[in-house]
């Protein structure tokens, strides 16, 4: 991908993460560890770090087999790339749904990942997420 405008490169990133869910939802594990750079860190809600594609793959290998129906859906709200085209902030949300049979028992919250171009594409990097407050009057 030789992206030149920001716009672009943000398309690109886009169609990176909507890549993601598709191969989450086909629970393919090849396509969803192709977005992570090998020394990729997840910081996930009440987790220790997960670091490096292996342990990614590992921790998503387990999600699987623990919850076979679940839904996993993130919408990127903000994508700021660096004027140097070579790193990229996403902010946004999340839904995460177990069970998609017991649709009640769901997450929110939202995120912050920071990409890196290497080698011609865009690789996430970092990625951490927390939980959003389950009341909706809290601040």
């Amino acid at each position: 991908m030789t992206a030149t405008t920001p716009d672009e490169h943000a398309e690109r990133i886009r169609a990176l993460d909507e890549a993601w869910m598709a191969a989450a939802a086909r629970r393919d594990l090849d396509a969803m560890m192709s977005i992570y750079a090998e020394d990729a860190r997840e910081l996930l809600p009440d987790m220790h770090p997960l670091t490096g594609r292996d342990v990614i793959r590992a921790f998503y290998r387990r999600l699987i087999d623990r919850f076979p129906r679940f839904a996993h859906e993130f919408t990127p709200e903000e994508i700021t790339v660096a004027e140097s085209g070579e790193l990229a902030v996403v902010q946004g949300t999340y839904r995460f749904t177990p069970d998609t049979l017991g649709a009640e028992e769901v997450q929110v919250g939202k995120f912050v990942g920071v990409w890196r171009r290497r080698a011609g594409d865009w690789q996430l990097q970092v990625n951490i997420s927390n939980g959003s407050p389950t009341n909706p009057d809290s601040p």
